[in-house]
């Protein structure tokens, strides 16, 4: 018994050995033969995308933060769409963040709650009050927080590269809840159409 059994295990064992050598021969002679692969070029294909912008610096921050919090999962990308001058009005850097801290009470106390407190080295603890496309629009915002006191405040002309969010393949529901939200971003715009991706 013990022997039929050593026999019948030494069959098994070679037939399996016979059909997976036979196997890898058929796939090697079957394998498909590139020519000219260098010769291949990877076509662009149109897809359909949303594209929001203009945006400055401290504006796309903001926008892209709001996204992440309303879609997780969402696929975008960020693009130049070119630079234009725009006025900034805003309070000099301050000597530390205690004397920032102070600034930012006395807005809040006047009823200036718009304002974001700059964190990068040049600016920091300076209070940006808004950055505007029209000179006048500035100046007017200028002369109205002088009313309520705040006299260090200055407008300072800058170049600005502007950006864009190309949101691809958006659903329905995607669609819908951007036209909402452009609304709440005063000089953007959101068009619809194709755009290309490799």
């Amino acid at each position: 018994m013990k022997i039929i059994f050593i026999i019948l295990l030494m069959i098994n064992i070679a037939y399996q050995i016979g059909i997976r050598f036979q196997f890898t021969e058929q796939n090697a002679t079957n394998a498909p033969v590139l020519i000219n692969p260098e010769k291949i070029i990877l076509v662009q294909v149109n897809e359909d995308c949303l594209v929001w912008g203009n945006f400055y610096e401290e504006q796309i921050r903001y926008a892209e933060k709001v996204l992440t919090e309303l879609f997780p999962d969402l696929f975008y990308s960020q693009e130049e769409s070119g630079d234009t001058t725009m006025y900034w009005l805003y309070i000099p850097r301050l000597p530390n963040k205690e004397a920032a801290n102070r600034e930012i009470n006395k807005l809040r106390n006047l009823g200036i709650v718009s304002f974001r407190v700059k964190d990068d080295s040049k600016w920091e603890n300076a209070i940006s009050l808004g950055m505007f496309y029209d000179q006048q629009d500035a100046l007017k915002q200028f002369r109205e927080i002088e009313k309520k006191g705040i006299t260090n405040a200055k407008i300072e002309d800058r170049r600005v590269i502007l950006k864009k969010i190309v949101i691809h393949n958006p659903t329905h529901r995607i669609k819908e809840q951007m036209q909402k939200l452009v609304e709440q971003f005063d000089d953007t715009q959101l068009a619809q159409g194709k755009c290309e991706r490799s």
